[in-house]
This record gives C-alpha cells, sequence and structure tokens, in this order.
C-alpha cells in the first residue's frame, strides 16, 4: 500500500528540489479532524483542507468552502446586474471550516483569514511556532517523518515532518521545519491534521485569497466584529434584501426545495447561529473567536 501511494505521489508532484519554481505549483490535502465541543468529547467532526503551493506563497483553506464561496460570488454578481439570484442550498455542501490561511514567501509571513459579515476579515501574524526537533522517526504514507513539538497559541502540538519534500510549510500556521509537515496534533487531540494526497496544479496558478479584497484588523477588533455578528447573524441578509442595487433574492429551503420568504430566512439564520454556538466551545483560533458574555 505503502509502494502505490508513493507511485501515485512520484508521478503527479515533483520531489527532492529545495524550493518551488512558478512550475511547480502543488496542492497537498489534510484530513482535519477536531472536537468542537468539550462537554461531547466523542463527538468529532472532518473537513478536507487543502494547502496550495506556488513559488510565492501558500493557501490553507477548506476544499468545501472554496466551492462555496465561488458559488455565492456569481449568483451575487448577477444581484448586481439586477437579475435575480436563486440560491439553492440543496446544492451547497456546507463548509464545517470558515477560516483560511495565508502564508508569503520566503519571509514566511502568515495571515489568518475569518469571514464575519461578508467581510474577510485578515490578522497579521506575529507569533510562529519555535520548533524542538526530536530524534523519533515513523513512515507516514510512504515517507520518512521525524518528529518535532512546540507549544503555539496555547497548546502543545507534536508534528511529523518529511525532509523528503522540500516544502517548508504545512497545515494551519505551521512552519519553518526543514521538510512538510505530514501530521499535526495537540496533546488532546482536539485538532488533528492528516496528510491524505497531493496532485500538481496548473503553472502560474494564483492562490485563491491573493484575489480577495481584505480588511486587516487587529485580534482584539476581530473578536469585537465577531461578536457583533454573535448578536445580530442575519445582518448581512437584511441588508441585501433591503437594497436597492440587487434584485429579487430567491433562497430554497434545503429540505423542502420550497422558497423562502425573507423572514424565514432570517429566523433560520439567528436560530442556526445559536445552536453553533451552543455546540462550540474549542475553536482553533480561540483568542478571535472568545464569546463576550456581558
Amino acid at each position: 500500500m505503502f509502494r502505490q501511494k508513493l507511485l501515485i505521489f512520484l508521478m503527479n508532484c515533483i520531489l527532492f528540489v529545495p524550493f518551488i519554481t512558478s512550475a511547480q505549483s502543488q496542492r497537498f490535502t489534510y484530513e482535519y479532524t477536531f472536537k468542537p465541543d468539550t462537554l461531547q468529547q466523542d463527538k468529532t467532526v472532518k473537513e478536507l483542507m487543502n494547502l496550495d503551493v506556488n513559488a510565492d506563497g501558500s493557501y490553507f483553506y477548506s476544499a468545501a468552502l472554496n466551492a462555496r464561496d465561488s458559488m455565492f460570488a456569481a449568483e451575487f454578481e448577477k444581484g448586481k446586474r439586477g437579475q435575480s439570484m436563486h440560491i439553492d442550498l440543496r446544492t451547497i455542501r456546507k463548509p464545517k471550516v470558515n477560516w483560511r490561511i495565508d502564508k508569503t514567501y520566503p519571509a514566511m509571513q502568515t495571515e489568518f483569514h475569518g469571514n464575519v459579515n461578508a467581510v474577510n476579515l485578515a490578522v497579521k501574524e506575529t507569533l510562529l511556532p519555535e520548533w524542538k526537533i526530536v530524534p523519533e522517526t515513523k513512515i507516514l504514507e510512504g515517507f520518512k517523518a521525524q518528529k518535532a513539538v512546540t507549544f503555539y497559541k496555547g497548546r502543545n502540538w507534536t508534528v511529523w515532518f518529511t525532509e523528503e519534500i522540500q516544502i517548508h510549510d504545512g497545515p494551519y500556521k505551521f512552519s519553518g521545519l526543514p521538510g512538510l509537515v505530514l501530521q499535526a496534533e495537540d496533546d488532546h487531540k482536539y485538532h488533528v491534521f492528516m496528510f491524505v494526497g497531493s496532485r500538481k496544479l496548473a503553472e502560474n496558478i494564483s492562490l485563491k485569497d491573493k484575489d480577495y479584497q481584505r480588511v486587516y484588523v487587529d485580534p482584539k477588533k476581530y473578536n469585537r466584529l465577531w461578536n457583533e455578528y454573535v448578536k445580530d447573524p442575519a445582518r448581512n441578509i437584511k441588508i441585501t434584501h433591503s437594497s436597492s442595487g440587487y434584485g429579487e433574492t430567491i433562497i430554497y429551503n434545503s429540505d423542502t426545495g420550497q422558497p423562502m420568504s425573507k423572514e424565514t430566512v432570517i429566523r433560520n439564520k439567528e436560530q442556526g447561529m445559536k445552536k453553533i454556538l451552543s455546540e462550540t466551545n474549542l475553536c482553533i483560533e480561540c483568542e478571535l473567536y472568545r464569546i463576550d458574555q456581558k
């Protein structure tokens, strides 16, 4: 099995090079398993995450988030032209991870991106992991991987990286090791990233997040805006429906297939947000998503 996976990887990727050139853009896919609620330790959530890498940097994001954003962007463009927007929630796989990480090479400048009320907020990271490399090794997906540990963002992390893939990057904000991070987990296994495969991308690919308009904020302001969103999660929907710049907006119920009224959409959004918040207290970025209890 290991030999078969290694052969597939070798056919799709260029290995043993000290850097990525513009013609060597690659996508590394990870399975992200996390526990959203400390009160439900037996409940885990899984999401496929992509790490897209080219000569300029990398972009780490949910595969489902990318598909959803592309669909919504196309429909809102139709709305701006005065046409009706048809959003059928039955056709959309809801992303379970809404944050994204953008790294710029060679300085490895790292940014956290999250969408709050349809605004792409960006937080520049000033604290990067400081690694202790351990002699222990093991085989992961056919690659010899070495162990490294760090205390980062309030958690003890153990990662396994391989020097056989000379990309000094990895999932989440992990970087700075002499090879690609294949596996990472905190000591409670609340957050676990596992490499599952890779493929080459088109030459000179533009990393998705590079094209987004972003608003830079510090962590305190991000948290304040997040709390404002929690208090009124349907605010953006209300604005969209009341804007004269949009045509008639039609959103379909994902269960019945029937169109919903504005009031129903708003009520469902508010109730859905309350349910999510009641079952989530283990965000990977606790500082940004801390809920104000006042």
